[in-house]
């Protein structure tokens, strides 16, 4: 005789492998690099990258739930129907239990939401983990600059304003490029490597540091800078502003670094990185 298909046993390991996916991924997420850093050096884990880690937990989210309902509704719909029955028939007043889970989850989302301890603790350590991935020296020249397109990559300082120019340049060096409005990071998969080594291959690390130096340097503006390196000033200001950092081409870079609370020697090796590329 045929055995019928026992829902029970499908639902219950479905219920686990999901829980378990759920587990595994969102454990990688909270210890990933950020986003800016993943996407950028293409890292992976055990396969998959950031982007991929996120759409497990997804999905398998997605499957925990629709799982969740049919073992509530198919399973063990008749013993939740008693259990309603019967609370019914005891009255309106909510069982101890119900409202025991119900301030525990109350804790936790208020705890979280206004950064209470322990779960300000928990968040800052994952915060910790992530950010140690980042290298100064691997990151990108502008935030989430795998999202530009080489059209908006060739305004940048030092890029030549030729987006045309940029895709030669890659194609050159045997990547195929299907126009100048692909992103970086659609040129990158398609020729299966990191956004970062796309960049490099169209702005190559210089050897050696840009004169930016000398005496009287925090008295020289934007505009000056630009006129003795041979870039735009405009070019500088919005890279800068990209950075978080406001200034005014006629401004000197003394009143620049005051105005945005940073150092000196950080603005001039933020210049500095500029004007090589």
């Amino acid at each position: 005789m045929k055995k019928s298909f026992r829902w029970r046993v499908f639902i219950s390991f479905g219920l686990f492998i999901a829980l378990f996916m759920m587990l595994v991924s969102g454990v990688i997420l909270y210890i990933s690099p950020p986003g800016r850093v993943a996407n950028w050096t293409d890292w992976r884990l055990i396969g998959l990258t950031k982007t991929g880690w996120r759409n497990q937990h997804l999905i398998f989210g997605f499957a925990f739930t629709l799982l969740s309902l049919f073992h509530l509704f198919l399973v063990n719909w008749k013993a939740f129907l008693c259990y309603l029955k019967t609370k019914t028939a005891e009255g309106v007043r909510p069982p101890t239990e119900l409202l025991a889970i119900l301030l525990f989850s109350s804790f936790f989302g208020v705890g979280t939401y206004y950064g209470l301890e322990p779960f300000s603790a928990i968040i800052q350590f994952g915060n910790r983990i992530s950010s140690s991935w980042e290298v100064q020296e691997k990151r990108a020249p502008i935030p989430h600059a795998e999202l530009m397109t080489l059209t908006e990559l060739s305004q940048q300082p030092g890029m030549g304003g030729d987006p045309e120019a940029l895709k030669a340049k890659l194609e050159k060096a045997g990547l195929i490029v299907a126009s100048s409005k692909e992103t970086l990071a659609a040129i990158a998969e398609a020729n299966g490597m990191a956004a970062e080594r796309v960049y490099e291959m169209l702005a190559p690390e210089e050897q050696g540091k840009s004169k930016l130096g000398g005496k009287g340097f925090g008295r020289r503006t934007l505009q000056q800078i630009a006129d003795e390196s041979g870039v735009s000033a405009t070019s500088l200001q919005l890279a800068l502003r990209q950075k978080g950092i406001e200034a005014k081409t006629d401004t000197p870079l003394k009143t620049i670094v005051e105005e945005n609370n940073i150092e000196m020697r950080e603005l001039r090796q933020l210049l500095e990185t500029m004007i090589r590329r």
